[in-house]
């Protein structure tokens, strides 16, 4: 199931080559992924050569960690390194066949930085956010081809996290919903396709918990109770430090 209507024709997009804008940690993890998993090549995109730099580092330790672990031999292990490139501009972008936005969670700034990626990149090519929140259709209200665009949200760390939110707007086309589908599980991902609704399907649930968790705190209830009572129940860990990892202010 590619998350289109059945009887539906559709020709997804090879992809072969990826675009990330944003160099920080989604997006250097981003790569990494990809380029472990799918084999793809991958270039970062940032405002500036040093933090281009970082995040190609962080990527490139997603395949040091395989080569530590014996997952990699060192020809594999260089191999795919080569597939990972940066720029502090869009040189390279008008051969991309799909560019994930990673950049903080700002509509302005998304929409700022669709405009700038549709102006280089292919007319086939799929533009995908990587937002937590914030609606594909108001992302994409002045897209050039608002049906190429779509929403991608990994989680954090993405080369451990499996599951990978789809969220086509109501102007997505059908091929561009099935094309990040099958990236996404070329990536290795859990694909579920999700309606572009407030939080999505993972933020819908959450944000009860964390603000239940808040009301406990609130009354009284001491922090280390709260999270130990859910790291017993088998989460990872415990809501309150969740909101303190996420940050308070995108919380």
């Amino acid at each position: 199931d590619d998350g289109v209507p059945a009887g539906t024709e559709v020709s997804p997009l090879r992809v072969r080559r990826l675009g990330i804008v944003g160099s920080g940690f989604m997006g250097a993890a981003i790569a990494g992924t990809a380029v472990l998993n799918a084999e793809v090549e991958a270039r970062l995109k940032d405002s500036e050569l040093p933090r281009v730099g970082k995040g190609l580092k962080a990527a490139l330790g997603i395949l040091d960690e395989r080569l530590k672990r014996r997952r990699l031999t060192r020809p594999e292990h260089q191999r795919l390194a080569g597939l990972l490139s940066g720029t502090a501009d869009y040189s390279g972008f008008t051969r991309l066949d799909l560019v994930i936005e990673a950049v903080f969670e700002d509509l302005a700034v998304k929409r700022r930085v669709l405009a700038e990626v549709e102006a280089e990149i292919p007319p086939e090519a799929v533009f995908a956010s990587n937002t937590s929140t914030i609606p594909i259709r108001d992302i994409a209200a002045g897209a050039r081809r608002p049906g190429r665009v779509v929403g991608m949200h990994f989680f954090s760390p993405v080369e451990r996290m499996p599951l990978l939110e789809v969220i086509p707007a109501e102007r997505t086309d059908p091929s561009t919903i099935a094309s990040a589908v099958r990236f996404g599980r070329a990536m290795g991902k859990t694909v579920i396709v999700v309606r572009d609704h407030p939080g999505f399907w993972v933020n819908r649930i959450l944000s009860p918990y964390l603000n239940e968790a808040g009301v406990l705190v609130e009354e009284g209830a001491p922090i280390e109770l709260i999270d130990s009572a859910m790291t017993r129940w088998g989460f990872p860990v415990g809501p309150v430090t969740l909101l303190d990892e996420v940050g308070l202010d995108v919380a």
